[in-house]
């Protein structure tokens, strides 16, 4: 992790150096996301999301994915969860490859004024299927993903405490990748973004949002610059 570190702090200046021009890519991907907390005491929860991504805006699939964690809330500022989730990734519309990553998640809630602040630290544990000729091959490497993720969200609209409210939200997530088979992107990516929250009620939010996505992909010097547009359910169901 320390050479890793290093590398980051040292790689633009490794591709001046070595008058490597950096490639850039381009996309723009379409998100659609369901998220279930089932809240099952005023302690302990169950929080879920389904997720599908398209690519070339809607022409090509991306990935879709489920993902399930157990929360437990130690007072109104701070919550851990751990999890499991499972990705397919699209090799043609047709054919996929899989992930399966278990996940454990650190988040702190504050407030600055009417200014919600989330800071959420993720680490997760990679396992991606690989691929040859174009195939699936059920081998399996493994590598960490450290997340870090800070959430600014403010109250616009407020017609009553039961609902009808719009919520304005910002952010940025920061990804590092970590582990022995992590040879030139130490850096993941990082993602930035903007979106409105629309609480319907207290159990039901749709959210649009804009996200810019800036990866580092795993060659080293090529970069992809994708422009995201998400539409999200979010539902909550006390037991």
């Amino acid at each position: 992790m320390k050479n890793g570190l290093i590398y980051l702090l040292l790689s633009p200046a490794l591709f001046w150096g070595q008058n490597t021009k950096p490639i850039i890519q381009k996309d723009n991907m379409f998100w659609i996301g369901y998220y279930n907390s089932t809240n099952i005491n005023p302690k302990w929860s169950v929080n879920s999301d389904v997720q599908f991504r398209t690519k070339n805006w809607h022409t090509d699939y991306s990935q879709a994915l489920i993902r399930s964690g157990l929360a437990y809330t130690f007072n109104e500022r701070v919550n851990l969860t751990a999890g499991l989730a499972h990705f397919r990734y699209f090799i043609t519309n047709e054919k996929t490859r899989g992930e399966w990553r278990p996940w454990q998640e650190l988040a702190v809630h504050d407030r600055l004024g009417n200014v919600k602040i989330t800071h959420r630290f993720r680490l997760e544990e990679r396992f991606n299927e690989q691929v040859k000729s174009n195939e699936p091959i059920n081998e399996y490497v493994f590598n960490y993903r450290y997340r870090y993720k800070l959430d600014l969200r403010f109250r616009l609209v407020k017609r009553n405490n039961k609902g009808k409210n719009l919520v304005v939200l910002v952010g940025n997530e920061l990804m590092i990748n970590a582990g022995k088979n992590i040879t030139y992107n130490y850096f993941d990516q990082n993602r930035s973004y903007a979106g409105l929250n629309f609480e319907w009620n207290k159990n039901i939010t749709w959210q649009l949002q804009y996200m810019h996505i800036w990866q580092q992909l795993s060659s080293g010097n090529t970069f992809q610059s994708t422009e995201v547009i998400r539409f999200n359910f979010f539902h909550t169901i006390t037991l």
